[in-house]
């Protein structure tokens, strides 16, 4: 790095250092704010249903909901917004703020965020005594304080089932009577095909949608370039010109080999050599053991899951494992739920296979892409005598790959799977393993811990 760069790096980094309290305070006003407005909301249902007691038996059915209609009007007028949508945010406030004390007091002292508390939220209406909140709350909250909104929602979930009045398995199979597809028409000569399915089946359609979109994009880019040898296939057009012409980005042409599948059968308009038909799904579901013996075990601990998302019927999970070619076996610490070790038959990818399980995605704080799409970093480079093993491996999707070894962001094992990345402006992150709170056992079911260490 020339002088001229580093200096240049040295004065942005300063200037950051200035502004991020800044912006972190911003977001904790914001935080603060949230919680306010939840309260006011809470306090205007409290309104509504005042009236509605003290009318007493004056008005029943429909008629019962005019004192919600009327107030959420009211609010809605002054802010400009409908007042459905108003009814709708006055009886998750009303949730939040008396069902989730712990949780509204979190947002207001701006340590979460209102999408964590709408998580945390939405996770818990699986559970109908408030005793039990009270206790699915004091085991997820603490997860909000270290994690991103988008991955504490799966680990909420999973935590929710241990605490729900109803099975998993009782309340897919009657939202499975829901699954549906409808078309909502749009604007500009567009519509929307939406479609309701089980969560394993709607991952893996989009899967194998992203796997052949990639491709495409990927032979495309390889053509252009003037590559066509057997690692860089060139796209089957009429002409390079052609091409070079396709400026479609992923997301399109994911929608046009949707289209495709679905009006021909196969990806017809989008040929590169190999074919697309070949791609198949590729999706992570997590299968306990126990859950697969004759006499299954009904501990949601014990639920198959999927991987990063919500939990999989055991009639799903069954089949799945059925037809699998091959299996993982996980083995976690009985107390702290961390993964300990992943085997399979083929040794050559044991240490691939131990970090897709432990890691699970990106491990830089807040990235969620999938395992699958990131690369296997030496912490300690192994040009500099770091071992090719679990402490000092580590998940990272591309662009965090790249920020690590081209800037001055540093990342060090804190052993367990923890990593501690260091920015430039000298603030530390510390960033946990999801896998050790998914395979956490309920902790009214802890055991001693094993005098012999792991």
């Amino acid at each position: 790095m020339t002088d001229t760069a580093l200096n240049a790096r040295l004065r942005a980094d300063a200037r950051v250092d200035a502004l991020l309290p800044r912006l972190v305070e911003v977001r904790a006003q914001k935080a603060r704010l949230e919680a306010e407005e939840a309260r006011l909301l809470a306090e205007a249902r409290g309104i509504a249903e005042d009236w509605t007691t003290e009318a007493g038996g004056a008005r029943t059915g429909s008629d019962a909901e005019l004192p919600y209609r009327s107030i959420a009007a009211e609010i809605g007028a002054a802010w400009r917004v409908s007042d459905r949508t108003v009814q709708r945010q006055m009886q998750d406030a009303a949730t939040l703020v008396h069902d989730y004390v712990a949780t509204t007091a979190a947002l207001e002292a701006g340590q979460i965020s209102i999408a964590h508390a709408r998580a945390l939220v939405s996770a818990g209406a699986v559970i109908e005594h408030a005793q039990l909140r009270a206790e699915y709350e004091d085991t997820v909250l603490p997860l909000a304080f270290t994690e991103a909104a988008s991955r504490f929602a799966p680990l909420a979930k999973r935590r929710a089932e241990w605490f729900a009045d109803t099975t998993f398995e009782e309340r897919h199979h009657r939202a499975l009577d829901d699954r549906a597809v409808w078309v909502t028409d749009l604007d500009d000569g567009m519509a929307e095909l939406r479609a309701l399915l089980p969560a394993v089946v709607a991952h893996g359609i989009h899967d194998r949608l992203s796997q052949m979109a990639r491709t495409v994009v990927d032979a495309r880019r390889h053509a252009v370039a003037g590559e066509g040898d057997a690692s860089h296939p060139r796209v089957a057009h009429d002409s390079d010109a052609e091409a070079s012409d396709d400026e479609r980005t992923t997301d399109q042409v994911r929608a046009d080999v949707f289209a495709d599948l679905l009006l021909a059968g196969e990806p017809t308009a989008h040929t590169v050599p190999g074919g697309l038909g070949a791609i198949r799904a590729n999706v992570q579901v997590t299968v306990p053991v126990m859950s697969l013996i004759e006499k299954r075990v009904t501990d949601p601990y014990e639920s198959p899951f999927l991987v990063g998302h919500s939990p999989v019927d055991t009639r799903t999970a069954l089949s799945l494992t059925a037809a699998a070619p091959g299996w993982d076996r996980i083995l976690t610490h009985p107390i702290s739920g961390q993964v300990l070790a992943v085997d399979r038959y083929r040794p050559s990818e044991h240490m691939r296979r131990h970090l897709t399980v432990r890691d699970q995605h990106c491990r830089f704080p807040g990235c969620r892409l999938p395992a699958k799409r990131c690369d296997a970093d030496h912490t300690i480079d192994h040009a500099h005598g770091g071992a090719t093993s679990a402490e000092n491996l580590a998940l990272f999707c591309r662009r965090h790959h790249v920020l690590k070894h081209q800037t001055a962001w540093r990342v060090t094992q804190r052993g367990g799977g923890d990593l501690e990345w260091t920015s430039p402006t000298g603030r530390s992150y510390i960033d946990t393993p999801v896998s050790r709170v998914e395979f956490a056992p309920d902790p009214e079911c802890e055991i001693e811990p094993d005098p012999v260490p792991f």
